[in-house]
């Protein structure tokens, strides 16, 4: 098993570059050979006109003049007008390279690679190379780049890769039978490597992403179609015997506030469920703030009136505690005993509730990863509601589920998924909708400004905040890049500051701690921070109704379903809320991604957009948010592999041979070994 080899054992890695490989989550030989490219380039030069704005180019060019550096926030630019093709004026700019400028002499010509901008006449250089070389070969066409990091290169990566290929060749085990792979004319899996790290043609390509995706669906729908055989196998459902005054008495401790039509077809679906003999098993899909955690309290009230205990699980400590506070809030004046069970819960606290857990003294335990541990027993657990289930691993949720008897089951998505993806992925869950937001709540206004009216929407940003409203400031990236004209979290904070002279401004993003993060949201939600400048962690969850305004820079870089998740985070509230998107889209699909979110605020809708504009031949799309992620499959381009997958994975499982037969030994081990490690996609 390679994913127990290290990486020291291939030839070449030493102690630095074994430390750069772990700084980017690369371990073992199969993390290596599976850190497969993000894109690949075309090393021909071309002439400038036969790219189009936006395109990554290769040109030869003349330094037409004398480069000028100048230094911004700690960062070099260096810009020299150039001749492209002996003839064409533009600009090249280099950004973080000033040590090329005594190389850069008037007259010479040199090899450059960047990105072209027809509007500013400017070529974004990642790449020069000097002396004149003319690369014209089919292979110099689809030339790898990593995601790689200053301490260990593109090239580098892509050299321990191809040593790992040779060295390791004999010991790369195919899970596919050979009678899988026939049937659905599949390279093997040796191959597909190869051809995904050294493609010699497009068509090589493909079918290498076409095998490695039916392989990654395939295992996943092989571990989703065994836990649900297995949970059918359990039992069927109880008869919950919930009464029938549970609407009455929920929709009075919701003081005032209406229910949509929505969320009573909601409510009324789960009542049925929970007061049948057949086990539910319920997706309950909501559009960004329709108010689906009203509808799981329903569900908790519900089972807790008929005598059981509910568990609701969510993905961070931050959300967990919203819930808590609502729940107190409608829950507990009902008689409903509510607690909390988090990492950060306390030694002595955690033994008093669990204490009171197991001695049916809690009706509604909400937690995080938390609820899963062993030394978590339920009284008499009979609902387990999962929110943001995608987040969490298979494993993991019937864990959770474990811990009762003929538990029913209630998974809640922020995100709106097109039916067919809901059929491919789900299956067999029954699904409710809400597609109305709540009475009070405004929609978000939204606006698509250009990148030259920068100061317009600061200004916009400004007028909120002089009201006592906050504000979300989000960039694509959390560091400069000169490889990406991008605007970063630590650049645009550092410019915020500026900016929004006189009011709190902070920074959130991944790389922070988990504690860093935790502490930034919490001063944000209690209104100490005015303007939070983030990268993306902020799609999900917070609930801060008094965030007004969004401005989302280079929102060209985002895919639609992530710019509809961001835009969920304002617009909670009673007050006008406004999402500004500022950016230049290269081309058509950019352009019509942005010119959705102004015309839309319909989750469902812009899902279907989503789908149709990342549908076939986009290789290396950004991923939907809200949905399962994977490595190499992309459910939007790729869903008839997921199909497949789908049935392969049914039909397999109901085979005598599949257990017995020594061809299915190494599946059969991935299985067991999935399902221990909680794996999660």
């Amino acid at each position: 098993m390679l994913e127990k080899v290290p990486v020291t054992h291939v030839a070449g890695i030493g102690p630095a570059k074994t430390k750069a490989l772990a700084e980017l989550g690369i371990h073992d030989v199969a993390a290596l050979l599976t850190h497969f490219p993000y894109r690949y380039d075309d090393l021909r030069i071309r002439p400038l006109l036969s790219y189009a704005d936006g395109d990554r180019v290769r040109v030869q060019v003349t330094i037409n003049g004398s480069p000028k550096l100048r230094w911004q926030n700690g960062k070099s630019i260096l810009q020299a007008p150039v001749l492209v093709d002996f003839q064409t004026p533009a600009y090249a700019m280099w950004f973080n390279q000033h040590y090329l400028q005594k190389r850069l002499r008037e007259g010479e010509v040199v090899i450059l690679q960047g990105k072209w901008s027809e509007r500013y006449r400017r070529i974004a250089v990642s790449h020069t190379e000097f002396g004149n070389q003319r690369l014209r070969s089919e292979e110099a066409a689809m030339y790898p780049v990593y995601r790689s990091s200053k301490q260990i290169s593109s090239p580098q990566i892509a050299a321990f890769i191809q040593q790992a290929l040779a060295q390791f060749q004999d010991q790369i085990v195919d899970l596919l039978p050979l009678e899988l792979r026939q049937r659905y004319k599949l390279v093997n899996r040796y191959e597909a490597l190869l051809a995904m790290h050294r493609p010699r043609t497009r068509e090589e390509l493909r079918q290498a992403h076409r095998r490695l995706a039916f392989e990654e669906f395939f295992l996943f729908q092989l571990q989703l179609q065994r836990y649900r055989v297995q949970a059918k196998l359990q039992s069927d459902g109880v008869v919950r015997h919930v009464p029938s005054d549970v609407f009455e008495k929920f929709a009075d401790a919701l003081e005032g506030f209406t229910l949509t039509d929505g969320q009573y077809d909601a409510m009324q679906e789960i009542y049925h469920d929970l007061n049948s003999p057949r086990a539910m098993t319920r997706l309950l899909q909501g559009d960004v703030g329709s108010g689906k955690t009203w509808v799981a309290f329903f569900a908790a009230y519900a089972m807790v009136r008929a005598g059981w205990q509910v568990a609701m699980m969510a993905p961070t400590e931050i959300l967990a505690e919203q819930h808590l506070l609502e729940a107190r809030k409608r829950l507990e004046p009902l008689g409903v005993r509510v607690a909390l069970l988090t990492g950060s819960t306390g030694i002595r606290e955690r033994r008093e509730i669990l204490a009171l857990l197991a001695a049916h003294q809690v009706d509604l335990l909400l937690g995080t990863h938390a609820l899963l541990t062993g030394d978590v027993e339920f009284a008499r657990l009979g609902l387990v509601i999962t929110d943001e289930q995608h987040r969490f691993g298979v494993a993991q949720r019937g864990t959770l589920q474990e811990k009762g008897e003929r538990t029913d089951i209630l998974y809640l998505s922020a995100t709106p998924i097109p039916r067919t993806l809901a059929l491919a992925i789900y299956g067999d869950l029954d699904v409710s909708v809400i597609r109305e937001r709540p009475k009070g709540r405004q929609p978000v206004r939204t606006y698509w400004l250009r990148s030259s009216e920068e100061d317009k929407a600061v200004r916009m940003v400004r007028r909120e905040l002089a009201k006592g409203r906050q504000a979300y400031i989000v960039a694509p990236l959390v560091e400069d890049s000169e490889k990406l004209e991008a605007t970063s979290a630590v650049s645009l904070y550092e410019q915020m500051q500026s900016h929004l002279a006189g009011y709190r401004v902070s920074m959130l993003h991944g790389r922070q701690s988990a504690k860093e993060k935790d502490a930034i949201m919490r001063s944000f939600i209690a209104g100490e921070i005015q303007a939070l400048v983030s990268t993306t962690v902020i799609e999900v969850g917070i609930d801060v109704p008094n965030a007004t305004i969004m401005l989302i820079y280079h929102a060209q870089r985002f895919g639609l379903a992530q710019l509809h998740q961001l835009r969920g985070r304002v617009g909670r509230g009673a007050n006008a809320s406004f999402c500004i998107l500022l950016g230049d889209p290269p081309g058509d699909v950019a352009k019509q991604r942005l010119e959705t979110m102004v015309g839309t605020d319909d989750g469902f809708l812009i899902a279907e957009k989503d789908l149709e504009l990342r549908g076939p031949g986009e290789f290396l799309g950004v991923r939907q948010s809200g949905l399962p992620e994977f490595t190499v499959g992309d459910l939007a381009r790729d869903l008839n592999i997921m199909q497949v997958a789908r049935d392969e994975a049914e039909k397999l499982l109901q085979e005598n041979e599949f257990w017995l037969l020594p061809v299915y030994e190494g599946l059969r081990k991935h299985l067991f070994e999935a399902d221990s490690a909680g794996l999660k996609y």
